[in-house]
């Protein structure tokens, strides 16, 4: 599916859908023609699906460079310099939302085309603002500094490590810890360097190659026991996270 729309004159839209689980990563692209900020959608964290058999979306918008100098005031140009060349960073719970909205809008005509542009102005605020945050600091991540704080974010490790067939999703995960879920997901990548969705995956992927390469159970038997539904399903994350389908691994 691909829906391509010119919201106004320098404002364009477009919405694919992918094959594949992607998390949920922004990109911004500046140029001397416009501005291109493209999201990779898969729900959002509190409703994310760790098999990855939930929808995915690529969404882009394009803001021409005349479009948003119609955003200047008392006649200075509009700061384009601000927003950097290139990118990318994931995406904040506010920008999830925003996205779960575009997806889910059924208004039509002019109508929609006003959503639209309220919804892309949003974004490429939101982009701005966290951009802005991770060049000066992230000041929420301070409480890593704090022992029993950062003591909650091994416990989660440690959850996840025993739930692997069945991980708690980060609502889940924050309540059995104590702990906020924009801190939890913050500190998690800062203490451990992955999002909470990438260790599962990785952690995952490691388990089965583990048991592919020491056991004679069967792929189907592998990918029930690391909580996949569908033995095709865990063999393409496999082949993503590895280069190889597990058929591809020698086996005792």
């Amino acid at each position: 599916m691909i829906v391509k729309q010119q919201i106004r004159d320098g404002l364009h839209f477009q919405l694919d859908s992918m094959s594949e689980r992607v998390g949920n990563t922004s990109f911004l692209k500046r140029n001397n023609q416009s501005i291109s900020l493209t999201c990779l959608f898969s729900g959002t964290d509190c409703n994310m699906d760790m098999e990855g058999s939930a929808p995915a979306y690529e969404i882009n918008f394009i803001f021409n460079n005349k479009y948003l100098q119609a955003f200047s005031v008392n006649d200075h140009t509009f700061p384009i310099e601000e927003f950097s060349e290139y990118q990318q960073h994931e995406i904040c719970c506010n920008s999830q939302l925003l996205l779960h909205e575009i997806l889910t809008c059924k208004l039509q005509g002019a109508f929609r085309n006003m959503f639209l542009e309220s919804k892309a102005l949003a974004l490429l605020l939101c982009f701005q603002k966290c951009s802005t945050s991770t060049q000066t600091g992230c000041d929420s991540c301070k409480f890593l500094a704090r022992p029993m704080e950062k003591e909650k974010l091994f416990e989660a490790r440690k959850i996840i490590l025993n739930s692997l067939n069945s991980p708690p999703t980060i609502p889940a995960l924050a309540l059995q810890t104590g702990i906020n879920q924009c801190y939890l997901k913050k500190g998690f990548k800062e203490l451990f360097g992955s999002t909470v969705y990438d260790f599962v995956q990785e952690q995952r992927m490691l388990k089965a190659k583990l048991l592919l390469t020491t056991t004679g159970n069967s792929v189907s038997q592998i990918a029930n026991e690391i909580g996949f539904s569908s033995a095709g399903n865990f063999s393409a994350a496999f082949k993503k996270l590895t280069g190889v389908f597990p058929s591809e691994l020698p086996r005792n």
